[in-house]
């Protein structure tokens, strides 16, 4: 047993090579990985998962975490059998990880899809006027006074069924205009690929929400059992982007900025006005943070005409997070951030926020 436990560990650095190499050819990711491999693993991995009502992966997870610490502990007094053992087991969870999800990290990046991916700042500024004047006309039609918060009506369920007919909407959108530049060319595929599968809607509610929040999370991707979990503590007009973002990754979007743009305009072709709202909110958050940096004078008559009810919104939000700040979530996100750079997201973290530049060349291509 052990001498088969030292072939797996040693097995970590020819897995590692195989998976390096494999990322200088993302063209090969991209079709033969991404969009053929991938979508029978996560269909099959969904059709298992589906059954169970709660998220397994959550328990998988509790499961692992202290058996980990308990088996260290136990073994502490031989050092080279728990290094061996430890490698071993990271090593497994390596392949395993690689091949249910985590290749995806290395497809064609959508960005690369394009000629140009840069914008001015008078794109910024003129997209902001618009998008202002569009989620002004939304919240008027959700609310009764242009001072009240919109309130997103719907349970978990709903709010899961309304997120994936949002993709089936978008992966339906007429691309008749042709152009071999467009960013949504290779995007549509995927999505297809996804919704055209059963056993798509597999959202859960995470049973360690708490962890997840003290940790700064909304929700996450499991890739080994491919259930999309939602913190269940997040404010509730967070839901319609937390669960758009987690089925793009699903869909095999992997770097957070892809999420975040796929999420956004699977709700902004949404039938659902209230789904259209928080993308909308959520692109407008965007633009409003690269203002601010830029021209203070400019932000601050943009926040002006934004209707009360809309700051808010995103008041609710940022204050429920701010009550749980605490001195492990730097900390946490820091390793995260390490992680998403091995996996070759260059700008780590950072990349949350990065989607901005996807929003403003689909809003360009699309309403030119």
């Amino acid at each position: 047993m052990l001498k088969l436990k030292k072939i797996l560990a040693l097995s970590l650095i020819p897995q590692y090579l195989v998976v390096q190499f494999l990322s200088y050819y993302p063209d090969f990711i991209e079709i033969i990985y991404s969009n053929y491999i991938y979508t029978y693993i996560s269909g099959f991995l969904r059709s298992i998962s589906i059954k169970i009502p709660f998220a397994i992966g959550d328990i998988f997870y509790l499961f692992v975490s202290i058996f980990s610490i308990y088996w260290i502990v136990l073994n502490i007094k031989s050092p080279k059998k728990l290094f061996v053992e430890i490698f071993a087991g990271i090593s497994v969870i390596y392949f395993f990880f690689n091949i249910s999800w985590g290749l995806n990290y290395y497809r064609i990046p959508i960005n690369k899809q394009i000629e140009d991916v840069n914008y001015s700042y008078e794109d910024l500024n003129k997209f902001t006027t618009e998008l202002i004047q569009k989620i002004n006309k939304l919240h008027n039609k959700l609310t009764v006074s242009d001072t009240l918060k919109v309130v997103l009506p719907y349970n978990f369920k709903e709010n899961s069924r309304i997120a994936i007919n949002s993709y089936i909407k978008l992966s339906k959108k007429n691309m008749s205009n042709n152009n071999e530049n467009s960013l949504m060319i290779k995007s549509l595929k995927s999505i297809s690929n996804f919704t055209n599968r059963k056993n798509n809607e597999n959202i859960k509610a995470s049973i360690i929400s708490y962890p997840l929040t003290y940790m700064g999370f909304s929700g996450y991707l499991n890739p080994f059992t491919h259930e999309y979990n939602i913190n269940g503590l997040i404010p509730n007009n967070s839901i319609p982007m937390v669960m758009s973002h987690e089925i793009a990754h699903e869909i095999g979007f992997s770097s957070e900025m892809e999420a975040n743009f796929i999420g956004y305009i699977a709700l902004i072709s949404s039938d659902n006005l209230y789904y259209q709202y928080f993308g909308n909110t959520f692109a407008l958050r965007q633009c409003l943070s690269e203002l601010q940096k830029d021209n203070k004078e400019i932000y601050n008559s943009h926040l002006s005409s934004i209707n009360r009810g809309i700051l808010k919104n995103y008041r609710e939000i940022f204050e429920f997070w701010d009550n749980y700040n605490n001195p492990l979530e730097p900390i946490i996100k820091k390793i995260y951030d390490s992680f998403l750079k091995i996996n070759k997201v260059k700008n780590g973290i950072r990349s949350y926020n990065q989607s901005l530049s996807l929003i403003l060349n689909y809003n360009k291509f699309y309403n030119d």
